[in-house]
């Protein structure tokens, strides 16, 4: 089996719905700057930013700046790195704390405020466009990801739809990266995908891929669970994903 490997758009966790987490914090000596709310639109509804994996996050408890978890480097001190309709991140506006302007996340704990700073919900933490998809046309082996790249019997089908590191393509010394939503560790052309099993991927033989592999076009999807979020070649270049019919950008650092 090729082992599991982190990339940004995709979320380790599975496409399960999330409740909302108590903050368990303790108190910090700073205080909220006093600075006004600004709302986004002039009617205050919500704005929805998008997907922010392991984005810093700026917590506050009656004015007082808390650390979740009594630790700066606890995991709820970040937003999730999840991809699903509990972690789509939204805001009704901004505003400064100590010279920094920050979103507020609407109902993101439910006894602290959230702040995630503005600055990560640019093109610069949104750019996805060194990923594509590309369609697999003839059966070609697929060496496992390790140090290596072991065969292990593993291979990508006829039909099969995978994603490609293009930096991979002109700097990787021997083999194309790929990524695909497989089940089995085999291939995915039965249709079979997991939400935890579209970080796994292998390395392909340079002469192989551009032999048996060619660009997908534009909307083709490339599926991360069955069928409620798929990535195109067209979305990765915007940075995100579709899902239940909406695009939605994704932000990390």
């Amino acid at each position: 089996m090729f082992r599991n490997k982190f990339i940004k758009l995709l979320a380790a966790a599975a496409f399960t719905i999330v409740g909302i987490v108590t903050v368990n914090a303790v108190l910090h000596a700073s205080t909220v700057q006093a600075s006004a709310f600004h709302y986004i639109r002039k009617d205050h509804k919500l704005v929805t930013l998008g997907f922010g994996q392991k984005l810093p996050l700026r917590l506050y408890r009656n004015g007082k700046h808390i650390y979740a978890d009594d630790s700066p480097t606890a995991e709820l001190n970040y937003t999730d790195d999840s991809i699903n309709t509990e972690t789509i991140l939204k805001t009704h506006g901004w505003k400064y704390i100590n010279g920094i302007k920050y979103y507020k996340l609407y109902d993101y704990f439910n006894d602290a405020s959230a702040y995630v700073p503005v600055k990560y919900f640019t093109k610069k933490y949104n750019d996805l466009s060194y990923l594509s998809i590309y369609n697999v046309n003839h059966k070609i082996k697929a060496l496992a990801d390790d140090m290596q790249n072991s065969d292990q019997g593993d291979w990508y089908g006829k039909g099969d739809i995978i994603m490609v590191n293009n930096y991979s393509l002109w700097n990787h010394d021997k083999y194309v990266d790929t990524y695909s939503p497989m089940q089995d560790g085999k291939h995915n052309a039965d249709g079979a995908f997991t939400y935890t099993s579209a970080t796994i991927g292998g390395e392909l033989d340079p002469a192989e891929f551009k032999k048996y592999c060619s660009k997908a076009r534009a909307n083709t999807r490339y599926y991360v669970n069955s069928g409620d979020a798929y990535y195109t070649n067209a979305s990765l270049a915007r940075g995100g994903l579709y899902m239940n019919g909406k695009f939605y950008k994704i932000y990390n650092r």
